[in-house]
């Protein structure tokens, strides 16, 4: 596999003569509806699609009139018509009601703002604009970080409890074996819009604990025309983008492709991201049929947590064992298509097939620090055994899950009215089906220069697994809001959730040296509800408040529910620890994880001033949560269930813009503990004594970030960002006795000047005043400084970026 930074020169030559010779989108016809702000995207609705305004327009035009009045009608029915954000209630795309019927704080971002801000990867744009959004980077890959929501986890690691479901074009692509979630394998230029669903969502499936990011992508109605960037600076950062898309009749047309390069500014941590993504569809006024394929094939390097005392000696650019590749590839075809039967109702649906595979070594200390004395294999530093062999001190893990995943999801939209109230409906059913593979096991190996892994002659690999699993899931859903007026609505919601688990293979016991098996079979059902309202009170007591307008309250009660995983049943016996990616992070049978919900609050607008705001309060409750306990140095472990834990806070954001000026601003205070009294694991004990309201690692109480756009000039444009983060305790501090990684902020600039209507120049910079932070941390031992008494006791942080600064070209036809 060709694993090589990509030849720039020719691949833009290619790309460039590619959009000379592509016939361009054509421009709509002007017999076809005008652009309409209310379209999900924020975006022209693309030409028949038919959005909720439009509809209202098109009744206003069919109603028989004077001719001698009917312009002044339309120009009167155009300006009163009110702005509608439409929000999806379900996974598919082209789904969805206005958000002043849905109770909670829904955040939607648009893909256009990525461009503004050119972002490494989509978890930082998340971090950067998302309310009760942070980051917990323990890999220290850009691509490869922990996304919490209201401290529910989106992670790439294997073993971290994940709470957010995450879906792009109907897709669920949380992988199946446990879990995790792979940002690197989401096409970032392909991405229309996102959308944050806050709470325990039923209609979203398992895992919906904390909430669910929705994602839809661009297609050649919506996103016409070409774009070439490239940009470059520190780090030996390269990036190359590009998309093009068009229609024609019926058809239309999109292709989107990312290639990026960087050294990193850490040892070791160089990434090579390769995205591809292509969309074909054909389009009517009643059908829309898209198929869809989305490619990458990446390697990231991993470094984790580095001992805060080898930072001091050694720098921000010190790791601490290493070496940690990882090899991610994906191929996924998914099929979309929509049908409208009546004026009432429609028909959608998705079916898809998904490879994703992916390759990961570590290097680790050795669980018996005892025997180790030094470093830089093959000099005297070696302890030896009785036959003089090198006792090994450390562990060069080794693993691969393969996974192949295939489903459908069909859905009926039924839209009626009765007596003049309104109601919309959804009934639905989903199945995913996956077969993975997991291996894994390690070299006894020796520590060489820059603390890497070295293998030791004499000692052979060890292999701890072979595993392979079957897993099905299968969802019937129904949701309903019936707005017996205009100023209230009632939305209910049901799922019916059953999980089939078979797994076969062998382990390894790890007090026997036995290889046994891990046969086991396991079935899950469980029916999860959610219901809530909006009420607008000035409008039902039939008072107008110019300046305070779509005053509106909501409450909303949702459960959801995760059965355990394949990977976690693999897991789940202390006496053979499982082998994951999981980089110093620390068979019987699992429960399943329910959570409940309870969010209200208020929304509205201000004017004057164009200001959206938003205030809510939400409380989750979890129930026999799974965590991962690492048991010793290495990054072996295992998975338990624990007891009750309790995540609560307050939201409140604002956006708004004034003439030339455009911003926003949201805080967060985020309060997540455990609940039951807890004897659970780490690197430093087997036994840490956890009481109620102690509270969980690596999550800041309070987040605020703001941001402001200014427009110079015409074809100069000007934003800054900025975000702050309390302290957070570390991970593996489940009694909160150490001292806790320091709050911090960041401010990042971002400017573009255009030159043309074809070329544009921009740079960006981040942590402008080079702020020293850590992005994540934990509690463990360093060997290298206690040895052979056991380690010393010290915190192991991720630093945080320092000041970058980049600059490139937009080209666009």
């Amino acid at each position: 596999m060709l694993r090589t930074k990509p030849r720039r020169s020719l691949l833009g030559a290619l790309v460039v003569l590619f959009f000379v010779l592509t016939p361009q989108g054509y421009p709509a016809p002007p017999s076809e509806p005008p652009a309409d702000s209310s379209s999900p995207s924020g975006e022209a609705a693309p030409p028949g699609e038919e959005t909720p305004s439009d509809r209202k327009l098109r009744s206003a035009l069919e109603q028989p009139r004077h001719p001698a009045k009917s312009q002044s009608d339309l120009e009167k029915a155009m300006t009163q018509m009110p702005e509608v954000e439409v929000v999806a209630v379900t996974p598919l795309p082209g789904m969805g009601q206005p958000l002043q019927n849905l109770p909670g704080d829904y955040q939607i971002q648009q893909g256009k703002t990525w461009l503004q801000q050119e972002e490494f990867s989509l978890p930082e744009f998340m971090e950067r604009n998302m309310a009760s959004v942070n980051e917990v980077n323990m890999n220290g890959n850009p691509f490869l970080p922990n996304i919490n929501y209201r401290g529910f986890a989106a992670s790439p690691v294997p073993g971290t409890p994940v709470g957010i479901s995450v879906f792009l074009d109907g897709v669920r692509i949380n992988e199946p074996f446990t879990n995790n979630l792979l940002w690197d394998y989401v096409p970032q230029l392909a991405i229309q819009n996102m959308e944050m669903v806050p709470g325990s969502n039923p209609i979203y499936g398992q895992n919906t604990l904390g909430g669910a990011l929705v994602m839809q992508t661009k297609n050649g109605r919506t996103s016409p025309g070409s774009m070439l960037q490239d940009y470059a600076g520190v780090w030996g950062t390269n990036d190359l983008e590009f998309q093009h898309g068009g229609y024609k009749g019926n058809w239309d047309w999109f292709l989107s492709g990312n290639w990026m390069s960087q050294d990193g500014w850490r040892q070791q941590s160089s990434s090579y991201v390769k995205q591809l993504f292509a969309k074909v569809g054909y389009h009517t006024e009643a059908t829309d049929v898209h198929v869809e394929y989305i490619g990458a094939d990446n390697l990231l390097n991993i470094l984790g947590p580095t001992p805060l005392d080898m930072i001091a000696t050694g720098g921000n650019s010190m790791i601490y064992t290493g070496p940690n590749p990882q090899y991610d590839n994906l191929n996924m075809v998914n099929l979309l298509a929509s049908q409208k039967l009546s004026d009432e109702l429609t028909l959608g649906g998705n079916a898809y097939f998904r490879e994703s595979n992916y390759n990961f070594s570590n290097g680790n200390v050795a669980n018996n620090v005892d025997q180790f004395l030094g470093f830089n294999y093959p000099l005297a530093g070696q302890a030896l055994n009785a036959n003089g062999m090198p006792i090994p001190a450390g562990e060069w893990d080794f693993g691969s899950i393969a996974q192949t995943g295939a489903g459908a999801r069909l859905q009926l939209q039924w839209e009626k009215s009765f007596a003049g109230m309104e109601n919309y409906a959804v009934a639905g059913a989903s199945f995913d089906w996956a077969q993975c593979f997991f291996s894994s096991g390690f070299y006894p190996a020796a520590m060489g220069a820059n603390y890497n892994n070295m293998t030791i002659p004499g000692y052979p690999f060890q292999d701890q697994f072979s595993v392979p699993t079957f897993s099905d899931y299968i969802g019937l859903y129904l949701t309903d809001t019936f707005s017996p007026t205009p100023w209230f609505h009632l939305t209910g919601a049901l799922r019916d959730n059953y999980a089939q688990m078979v797994i076969g293979g062998t382990g390894v016991d790890e007090n026997s040296g036995e290889t046994v098996s891990l046969a086991a079979a396991e079935r899950f059902q469980q029916v999860t509800p959610a219901a809530g309202f909006t009420l607008q009170p000035l409008a039902a007591f039939g008072v107008s408040d110019p300046t305070l307008k779509d005053l509106t309250f909501f409450f909303n009660y949702s459960e959801s529910f995760r059965p355990p995983m394949v990977g976690e049943i693999t897991g789940a016996n202390p006496a053979i620890p499982v082998i994951l990616p999981v980089a110093q992070l620390g068979d019987p049978s699992l429960s399943p994880v329910l959570a409940q919900t309870f969010e209200s609050g208020f929304r509205g607008k201000l004017t004057p001033g164009s200001i959206d705001w938003a205030f809510s309060f939400y409380r989750t409750g979890i129930s026999n949560n799974i965590m991962f306990e690492q048991t010793g140095h290495s990054a072996a472990g295992f998975f338990q269930n624990i007891g009750e834990e309790q995540n609560q806070g307050v939201e409140v954001t604002v956006q708004g813009s004034y003439k030339k000026l455009t911003w926003f601003a949201n805080w967060s205070f985020l309060e997540a503990t455990f609940q039951s009294p807890l004897l659970l694991e780490n690197a430093v004990s087997t036994a840490v004594p956890v009481q109620p309201g102690d509270r969980q690692p690596n999550l800041p109480q309070q987040m605020v970030k703001a941001g402001i756009t200014y427009q110079l000039l015409p074809q100069w444009q000007v934003s800054m960002d900025f975000q702050y983060y309390s302290s957070r305790v570390l991970y593996g501090d489940w009694a909160n006795v150490y001292p806790m990684l320091t709050g911090f902020a960041v401010l990042n600039l971002q400017t573009y000047y255009t030159i043309n209507k074809h070329c544009q120049i921009f740079a960006f910079a981040t942590n402008l005043y080079d702020e020293q932070y850590a992005s994540a941390g934990l509690i463990s031992q360093n060997v290298f400084t206690g040895a052979p008494h056991g380690g010393t006791i010290v915190p192991f942080v991720t630093p945080g970026s320092p000041f970058g600064v980049w600059g490139g070209v937009r080209l666009q036809f």
